[in-house]
């Protein structure tokens, strides 16, 4: 587990996938693969935060990150064992409905590429004459085969 800031955002035109980059994703993978199985590792930073929130710890040590501690050297991790007693002064966090969920922001994402796709291939359809609800009108030479003379008709067959 880490926190910080992250690049998020959807990326891919035939397959839309939301995906997430950066200092903070690469330090909360690298805390998950140099933990311990059944135990949630975090770096100090975290831990200072979840400390003054009414969370329990234990220390774990140094450990080297890959792509981090090449900059800042090695990062004190500790283990999150659990929380204490709740902190009256500190407001207890509001639970978000579904709307906010990652997996409906990506939904809504979807769904409104799908419906600029229907809009581009209608204001085509539009452009090139065809369009819902309106005949199409040809000129069509008479039943005799007659050069001269001709007889509109109103043709159905055309209708989107």
């Amino acid at each position: 587990m880490a926190h910080g800031s992250v690049v998020a955002g959807v990326i891919g035109a035939k397959k839309p996938q939301y995906d997430i980059w950066g200092k903070t994703v690469n330090l909360a993978s690298r805390m998950d693969s140099t933990g311990v199985s059944g135990k949630i590792q975090l770096p100090e930073e975290t831990y200072a935060i979840l400390n003054e929130r009414g969370f329990a710890f234990e220390y774990r040590g140094e450990i080297y990150v890959k792509g981090i501690s090449e900059q800042e050297g090695k990062i004190r991790t500790h283990f999150l064992l659990g929380r204490v007693q709740p902190n009256p002064l500190i407001l207890q966090p509001r639970k978000l409905t579904g709307q906010y969920s990652l997996a409906a922001v990506v939904l809504g994402l979807v769904q409104s590429l799908n419906r600029q796709k229907q809009k581009q291939i209608l204001n085509e359809n539009n452009n090139s004459g065809i369009m819902k609800g309106h005949y199409n009108r040809r000129t069509l030479l008479a039943p005799g085969g007659s050069d001269t003379s001709h007889a509109e008709v109103t043709d159905k067959s055309e209708l989107a």
